[in-house]
């Protein structure tokens, strides 16, 4: 067996020659080592090697918690501010420079035209240059243009009065049919028909011709005007009549009888009503069957 003889501690193995603790050759317990005393107080102890100093914890780096950890607000982008602001001005001076320049447009406009109608008043108002009767005005107001004259408003129409007069020419129209008078019933026509049932611009020697055949066929003219609403215009010129109209011609030869719902233009020309149109404008009923309007 053989000991330590620094930290006396024993090892069974012969084979062992230094100490597994402090690196002490090792001696043989019975015979190499001599029996020493130990004091405790004069003993002398070696101080314990040092551990190896750690190194101070570097610390590693962590990632940063996005959801603990409160970001710093963004900072604005000056130069995009600035530009957005620029731009808003400029829009803005661009919308009210189009403001301005309709303003001004309209004012142009309105000035030319009010300066136009007083070159025209003044024109109509001053003694005409030409002319050597008339002497030129040099008051103190000759630069003033005058006031325009109030025109006269037209006086109203007498509905009544128009209906009495389109009435009678009316009745003398078919009057004149019925004493087979073909002169005066022409004479109710004007010189051009605007309107003469399915033509127009008719002149009325065409009305004369279609007069003139009946009045030779038919020695019988009966005509009898009946439910007539005549409307005259706003100016009191014209008017327009509607009527049921019924007849009953009658000759050697032929027969004709029928009935419809007739409208007659009219025109006051040279102070007189006369027709300027004339249209069917309903067929009750045409018979033409001389034995077949007696069975009735």
């Amino acid at each position: 067996m053989k000991r330590c003889p620094t930290c006396r501690r024993a090892y069974p193995d012969d084979t062992l020659r230094f100490c597994l603790e402090d690196g002490t050759t090792l001696v043989n317990d019975t015979t190499d080592a001599p029996t020493l005393s130990f004091d405790a107080r004069t003993a002398h102890t070696e101080e314990m090697p040092q551990t190896a100093q750690t190194l101070a914890g570097v610390p590693r780096p962590t990632e940063r918690n996005f959801y603990g950890t409160t970001q710093p607000p963004k900072t604005q982008n000056t130069a995009l501010v600035v530009g957005l602001t620029v731009v808003s001005v400029l829009i803005l001076l661009a919308l009210g420079g189009v403001g301005v320049w309709f303003f001004l447009r309209s004012d142009k406009t309105d000035g030319a035209a009010q300066t136009q109608l007083d070159n025209q008043n003044r024109n109509q108002n001053t003694p005409d240059k030409g002319d050597p009767n008339l002497k030129k005005y040099t008051g103190p107001n000759a630069n003033v243009s005058p006031s325009p004259t109030a025109t006269a408003s037209p006086s109203p129409v007498d509905v009544a009065a128009v209906r009495e007069q389109v009435s009678a020419v009316l009745n003398g129209w078919a009057s004149a049919s019925r004493a087979h008078d073909l002169d005066k019933h022409l004479s109710y026509y004007a010189d051009t028909l605007d309107t003469y049932y399915n033509a127009t611009n008719v002149s009325a020697s065409r009305v004369r011709s279609d007069r003139s055949r009946a009045y030779t066929i038919y020695t019988t003219l009966d005509v009898e005007l009946s439910n007539m609403k005549i409307t005259p215009d706003p100016g009191g010129e014209k008017a327009t009549a509607t009527f049921d109209k019924t007849w009953t011609f009658e000759g050697s030869e032929k027969y004709s009888s029928g009935s419809v719902h007739q409208k007659i233009w009219l025109t006051k020309i040279g102070g007189r009503w006369r027709i300027t149109g004339e249209k069917d404008l309903q067929v009750y009923y045409v018979n033409n069957n001389r034995d077949e309007a007696n069975s009735r």
